[in-house]
């Protein structure tokens, strides 16, 4: 006696949850008209002169990098095409490749677009962004009695 009828043309569902939560492949196999995207992490602090925001981004230099201050915001963005090739006994694999991202943060109020350094070394991207003068001469400490 059947309790239910088996469909052989299901596919595990728990790898595409997996990348959809983590927001990149995990598997080399991509569905027909599926783009895959990355998006890179990122680190962002406050010191008292200035905000940092750090971003890994291995596999690329200075060159693939664009970086922007437009509306107020901080845009990071790349886009890259590259080429595999993989010999294996007799035959001969190529696999073309494109990628890209953009990442978009919003500036507080504090930053001084004119004063932006950035910096590339061993796959991070470290952009400082130096706080307005008049932000740290406006600060007062309040004694409390």
């Amino acid at each position: 006696m059947k309790l239910f009828k088996w469909n052989t043309n299901l596919k595990p569902k728990f790898p595409a949850t997996i990348e959809k939560f983590l927001g990149k492949k995990i598997t080399d196999e991509a569905s027909e008209g599926e783009e895959v995207s990355t998006v890179p992490s990122v680190n962002i602090s406050s010191a008292n002169k200035a905000f940092e925001v750090n971003i890994a981004l291995p596999g690329l230099d200075k060159n693939d990098v664009k970086l922007e201050i437009k509306d107020n915001c901080l845009i990071i963005s790349s886009e890259k095409q590259y080429d595999k090739e993989d010999r294996n006994k007799e035959w001969i694999r190529k696999e073309y490749g494109y990628a890209s991202f953009q990442r978009m943060f919003q500036l507080p109020e504090s930053a001084d677009h004119e004063k932006v350094q950035a910096e590339m070394k061993n796959g991070i991207l470290s952009v400082k962004i130096a706080k307005k003068a008049t932000y740290f001469e406006n600060k007062k400490l309040i004694a409390i009695e």
